[in-house]
């Protein structure tokens, strides 16, 4: 995907990738939200619609978290890509813990809220403070935070995806 060009854009595409998951979702049967299911056969990975849902909660929080942080900016080493996954790998185990009594009701509502707050946090920065144009358009704030949207989102629905077919 190429690096958005404007705000606009950027919130057409995070609108998209939100839209995507929020259509697969729908279709996840209640009943067997955390039946778990492993995901490959040549990995040792299983999980369930929880955990992938879960796992999307903790990508909206950090994204959020990274387009409020206005002290380091877009650079800073924390919110690299490969900084962000290790956070994600290590603190998923920590929000599965969080979430584990809770319902697929409750983890639909708590993604579209972090979904409706990554939009509102992007609406309000100024096309100069999301696009940069001293700063390469993959290393500004709106190309990162696309970056950041469309990895989540793209590894999640793949994910959700399989655990339906295996499932």
């Amino acid at each position: 995907m190429k690096p958005p060009a404007s705000r606009q854009e950027l919130l057409c595409n995070i609108h998209a990738r939100h839209r995507q998951f929020r259509l697969e979702i729908a279709t996840i049967p209640a009943s067997h939200f955390r039946q778990a299911v492993r995901l490959w056969p040549d990995h040792g990975l299983h999980a369930d619609a929880a955990m992938v849902l879960t796992d999307v909660i903790l990508w909206n929080t950090m994204i959020l978290q990274f387009a409020n942080d206005l002290s380091s900016g877009p650079l800073a080493s924390y919110y690299r890509a490969d900084a962000m996954l290790s956070r994600v790998d290590h603190l998923s185990s920590l929000f599965q813990r969080h979430f584990a009594a809770s319902s697929l009701h409750e983890l639909e509502a708590l993604t579209m809220v972090g979904q409706a707050r990554i939009v509102d946090s992007v609406a309000r920065h100024s096309e100069t403070s999301l696009f940069d144009p001293s700063v390469g358009p993959v290393k500004t704030l709106g190309g990162k935070i696309q970056c950041f949207t469309c990895m989540a989102y793209a590894d999640a629905l793949s994910k959700l995806r399989r655990w339906k077919q295996v499932m």
